[in-house]
């Protein structure tokens, strides 16, 4: 008998190799799957870190009233230019004085500019509240706010869950 040294794969040696190599295929496309995800989520809280950075942002820069932006809401049609801008304000804090229509235009724009950053900011049903609550009396012996800003919208996938980010932070009139 002739003994050949031949060389060469088997066919259940291909069949095994395409195999292991067919389920490390679908485990790094299954991977790609879950990090376009992860990466639409990471883009949406960016997006919704910079709204709510900028109505903070909006409310530090007209502290002396800061009570003003309380309860504002961006649903629906909101309460920007519907009489709900500037809020009335809390106890014991003197309103808005009559000489002075710019601060009242400047909360509303405020609160017209924020909701329509709301509204364009792709998020799906995003919406956008600000409250702002007095500090209690033993701790507020400078007038200081409790604002929070508040954003609330659905995740783009099959699931829809809902989110919600809240920024607080004190805000006390110079």
């Amino acid at each position: 008998m002739n003994v050949r040294n031949e060389k060469g794969f088997t066919l259940a040696e291909v069949l095994v190799s395409a195999a292991i190599l067919g389920v490390g295929v679908m485990g790094m496309a299954a991977m790609q799957g879950m990090s376009l995800g992860k990466n639409v989520d990471a883009n949406d809280l960016s997006t919704v870190t910079n709204v709510a950075a900028d109505m903070m942002e909006r409310i530090q820069n007209n502290r002396q009233y800061s009570w003003a932006y309380h309860n504002l809401d961006t649903t629906g049609p909101g309460n920007c230019l519907a009489g709900g801008m500037p809020a009335p304000p809390p106890s014991g804090v003197a309103p808005i004085p009559a000489n002075k229509p710019q601060i009242i235009q400047t909360i509303q724009g405020d609160c017209t500019q924020w909701r329509a950053r709301v509204l364009g900011s792709n998020l799906m049903n995003a919406v956008g509240l600000v409250t702002a609550i007095q500090v209690p009396a033993p701790l507020n012996v400078t007038g200081a706010m409790q604002v929070t800003v508040r954003l609330n919208w659905n995740e783009r996938g099959s699931g829809q869950r809902a989110r919600t980010v809240a920024f607080q932070t004190l805000v006390v009139p110079e």
